[in-house]
Order: C-alpha cells, then sequence, then structure tokens
C-alpha cells in the first residue's frame, strides 16, 4: 500500500466510523497505526458504552464497538 496523502486523512476529520468506506478505514488504519511518524494524531471520540468498550479483549472487538455506537474520528496534523 502507499503511504495515504494527508489530505486523505484530513478528509476523515469529524466522519463517523461505521460509515467509512473501504478505502477511508484503509486510510484511517494506516495513520492508526503509523500516523506518528508522519506527524498525525488519529483519535475516535468514543460515543460507545464505556463498560462494554473495558470489556472487549482486542483491538478488533473493541473497534467493532466503536463502529457499531457512531463514534466520530478526530484527526490533528502536526506540521
Amino acid at each position: 500500500m502507499t503511504i495515504p496523502s494527508i489530505e486523505q486523512v484530513e478528509s476523515l476529520n469529524g466522519k463517523i466510523v461505521a460509515m467509512l468506506s473501504e478505502d477511508e478505514q484503509a486510510v484511517l488504519d494506516f495513520y492508526r497505526l503509523q500516523g506518528r511518524k508522519y506527524g498525525v494524531t488519529i483519535s475516535v471520540v468514543n460515543e460507545a458504552n464505556p463498560e462494554g468498550l473495558a470489556r472487549a479483549t482486542s483491538r478488533e472487538q473493541a473497534d467493532q464497538l466503536l463502529k457499531r455506537s457512531s463514534s466520530r474520528v478526530s484527526v490533528i496534523v502536526s506540521q
């Protein structure tokens, strides 16, 4: 995979995680794992039940809870 552009990741800011396309999800995943190298901070604003999220036993399980709860993407780019 090529490195997604800063414009691509910035376009995710404020979007609902569950509504992301496959391409947008790939950009989100890339920058969640490697964003610090590129000056990008990704967070998902949690609108999920905190107890359910705390019980998640894997990142994948937590991601599914976040998708079902209309959580939003937050992107900060440091230049």
